[in-house]
């Protein structure tokens, strides 16, 4: 059952509301819709405790069909090939990409919504829906812009497929596929388009992270970890364990990408993970991560002033907050 069938016209254009430090504070400190992000990406992992990315877990139809929307981006990457310019990094034609999405938005978000369980037979009854959902999709794919991505982009993915798992387009037997197939997904997503186009790396260029682009796979990736048989945190700095399990394993999958994209040894050019990998056990990396996840990316402003809140995500001030015309949306995923 969907609560989006309580009301005509649910949807609301999401939009920046963190606009100062005491703005941000205010939500970490107060907020519902922070508590609910965050307990979604933390019950996330623990469903995928153990579990590889070839684990047989259930595909809905709609999964499936955001697993075929994230194809099509993917296509229309080939479709735009990068132009000839002598900087390493900026190529102008991820713009043309980017635009190629903010157009198709409705496009995309139909694919999706049209395959929503409670939407029964017949055209997608939620036409509006790309109007709240759709901002967030475009924002994970890097900024148009400066031509760069970063975690906030990131985050936005995360909080995309949040906003899906709320109104009912994704069920809790999604759960487990929404890591090991949408998400891995999304990340080999934006490492094509790293790839094609130089993306930058948004922001600090790591300084305040692990990596200069991701940081979600590193807490999702160690839960995989947990107990693992051979796979012990040290295992990272040995490229030869890491080219064996990188397609299995999101955390193995990043440090895979980093040894491709970055040159000399691992301990200078990623002096966290490396520090991180002497860890005692899978079990501390995602602890660890997830409370640096705070503190590195939710925490900072220059990250989060660009976060978007609509009516799915509200930028409520407290627990009791104002009824308002989304006040029957839930923000917490059942």
């Amino acid at each position: 059952q969907s609560i989006m069938a309580e009301q005509a016209s649910p949807f609301v254009v999401p939009v920046k509301r963190i606009l100062s430090p005491i703005d941000l504070k205010t939500w970490l400190q107060s907020s519902i819709s922070y508590r609910s992000l965050l307990t979604f990406i933390q019950k996330l992992g623990e469903g995928v405790q153990g579990r590889s990315n070839s684990h047989d877990c259930h595909i809905s139809p709609a999964t499936q069909s955001i697993l075929q929307m994230l194809a099509k981006m993917s296509q229309w990457i080939d479709e735009t090939p990068p132009l000839a310019q002598p900087m390493r990094y900026g190529n102008k034609a991820f713009r043309t990409w980017h635009e190629k999405i903010e157009s198709n938005l409705q496009y995309l978000h139909d694919m999706v919504l049209g395959d929503a369980p409670w939407s029964g037979p017949g055209p997608n009854p939620y036409p509006e829906g790309y109007k709240e959902l759709g901002p967030y999709l475009l924002d994970s794919v890097g900024n148009k812009t400066r031509i760069d991505y970063g975690t906030g982009h990131e985050l936005h993915f995360v909080a995309w497929m949040y906003c899906l798992r709320t109104i009912g387009v994704l069920q809790r037997e999604d759960e487990q596929a929404m890591i090991l197939r949408i998400f891995s997904s999304y990340l080999d997503l934006v490492r094509k388009l790293q790839q094609t186009y130089g993306l930058e790396p948004a922001g600090s260029h790591g300084v305040w992270s692990l990596d200069d682009y991701q940081f979600i796979p590193f807490i999702w990736g160690a839960s995989q970890l947990i107990n693992h048989p051979t796979i012990a945190p040290s295992s990272v700095t040995n490229k030869a364990v890491v080219d064996a399990h990188y397609h299995d394993y999101l955390y193995l999958a990043c440090i895979k990408y980093i040894y491709t994209v970055k040159k000399g040894p691992f301990h200078e050019h990623s002096p966290d993970l490396h520090a991180i990998s002497g860890a005692a056990n899978w079990e501390k990396i995602r602890t660890g991560m997830m409370r640096k996840f705070q503190d590195d990316v939710v925490s900072k402003f220059p990250i989060m002033q660009h976060f978007l809140f609509g009516g799915i995500i509200p930028f409520d001030h407290s627990i009791t907050a104002t009824t308002n015309n989304t006040s029957t949306m839930k923000s917490e995923p059942k």
